[in-house]
């Protein structure tokens, strides 16, 4: 019996040292919510307001933030300039074609002002317009319907005083709650919205309208209010990004989060479905989680290809994929990228 557990003991101690048939025990692979901030916000603006084009894109531009912008197809002036947001990694959203009321709108109606809307705006500004912002946050079926086929995300209302939403709650993506700027708030109060959400780890939306010199825009906030706000959001662990760049970041995510890994043999893969309406070149950082396993000696391999981790230890995987492997260095090959 003694000699039959040594033999034993070192059989195993053998299989475990060289490999010789033993199944790796992989680590885990977690999501850093908000790109790896401590949380996100997203500056949206409404109603080609003249004024963001003259107030808020030079405030933006100057700090290398980026906004989403909001344009109503059939009212939308100076589109030149608009056009110009883009080079600076602005995003363009719809707003519907005349931003009228869901009461004044047939089933017809329903469909131009969603898709007409859409195939407006991208025949002019030459881009993909995938995410919607309700006029008066009025949703409807008809609109919804509409927008589950065209659109990845539509900013919704004020979510029943859930602002900031969480990293690990799935959210209605037709219906993304935002908080809304007005002309009487001091900078205190969105300083209080701002610290919130950096305490809450979540994602902020604002839905800014009119800007100080707006001729016709709705509850306009001074310059130097707006220009503190994006003065305090430097100062935070926060990513700023457009609607779309975040959205799309959270809803990878959670798409991940939701597959159950199959291992085989020496590999652990993930495989997952993309959207419809999703844009391309996404990328998402994970770690290895050890838990009780050690996550030293394994590759991150998409394809033929390996993922190299930054400083940080944290992996850049690209969405587009839809498949990743986790493995051994040892039974890895050759070939990197970051």
């Amino acid at each position: 019996m003694i000699r039959k557990f040594y033999l034993a003991a070192a059989l195993t101690f053998f299989g475990v040292t060289l490999g010789f048939g033993v199944e790796p025990t992989f680590p885990d692979l977690k999501v850093l919510p908000w790109n790896g901030y401590k949380a996100a916000t997203s500056l949206t603006f409404d109603d080609s307001d003249p004024s963001h084009l003259d107030v808020a894109v030079p405030e933006l531009n100057q700090r290398k933030m980026k906004g989403t912008f909001y344009l109503i197809a059939n009212r939308t002036d100076r589109k030149d300039d608009w056009r110009k947001l883009l080079t600076a990694g602005h995003e363009l959203g719809n707003h519907t074609l005349d931003h009228k009321h869901t009461n004044e709108l047939t089933p017809k109606d329903e469909e131009a002002q969603v898709v007409g809307a859409q195939n407006v705006l991208q025949k002019e500004f030459g881009v993909p317009v995938l995410t919607f912002a309700y006029p008066f946050t009025e949703i409807s079926p008809g609109l919804t319907k509409w927008l589950t086929k065209t659109h990845l995300l539509a900013r919704g209302g004020y979510g029943n005083g859930n602002y900031v939403n969480k990293p690990d709650v799935e959210p209605d993506w037709l219906n993304i709650s935002a908080r809304a700027t007005m002309t009487d708030l001091k900078f205190e109060a969105y300083k209080s919205w701002i610290d919130e959400d950096v305490a809450g780890g979540g994602w902020l939306v604002w839905m800014i309208h009119g800007l100080e010199g707006t001729q016709w825009g709705w509850q306009p906030i001074q310059k130097k209010v707006f220009t503190q706000i994006l003065d305090y959001l430097q100062k935070q662990d926060i990513w700023v990004g457009t609607f779309l760049e975040v959205g799309s970041y959270f809803r990878a995510q959670r798409e991940f989060e939701k597959v159950v890994p199959q291992v085989n043999g020496k590999n652990k893969s993930w495989n997952w479905k993309v959207p419809n309406v999703f844009p391309a070149k996404v990328q998402i950082k994970v770690k290895l989680v050890s838990g009780q396993n050690d996550s030293k000696g394994f590759e991150i391999w998409q394809g033929k290809q390996k993922i190299t981790p930054d400083e940080k230890g944290l992996f850049s995987i690209s969405f587009d994929q839809k498949e990743l492997s986790l493995k051994p260095a040892a039974v890895s090959n050759a070939g990197s990228v970051k």
